[in-house]
């Protein structure tokens, strides 16, 4: 029987943090897993600013460390209001992309006495080639 956990990955790529700047995860190695989606969430806003947006992107690289690219078609419909989310779906791992990922969000604030935005972000791989072993002893 096959359940929504069956050969799924989650990861959290930019833990929640009230920033001003650019936040980059760390590299995601995609090798194993055939799909991968990108949750972007963004909470209030503080400082006050007179207004604010949220961007999102995904880039890819053959080795963890090297030069990240962008993936064509993997940036979410900027947010512009507090308390939204937004996902990018990547297909074709490990065939047509490279093997290594990294999450971008970009805020943007004007006005305000210091003002932030609340964001995070999550990866999900899926459709793993291999499904992981149950660790119960007793047979399904």
């Amino acid at each position: 029987m096959r359940s929504v956990y069956d050969g799924v990955k989650s990861l959290i790529a930019i833990r929640p943090v009230n920033a001003s700047a650019v936040q980059t995860s760390a590299a995601i190695d995609t090798q194993g897993y055939n799909s991968a989606m990108f949750v972007i969430e963004n909470g209030a806003a503080t400082g006050t600013p007179t207004s604010y947006t949220v961007d999102a992107k995904v880039q890819e690289c053959d080795t963890s460390g090297g030069t990240y690219v962008d993936i064509p078609s993997s940036a979410i419909t900027q947010i512009v209001a507090d308390n939204k989310s937004a996902q990018i779906r990547v297909e074709a791992l490990n065939t047509g992309r490279k093997r290594f990922f990294k999450l971008l969000i970009t805020p943007a604030l004007t006005g305000g006495t210091t003002p932030k935005a609340l964001i995070s972000g999550h990866a999900l791989l899926g459709r793993a080639f291999q499904n992981a072993v149950s660790n119960s002893s007793v047979p399904a």
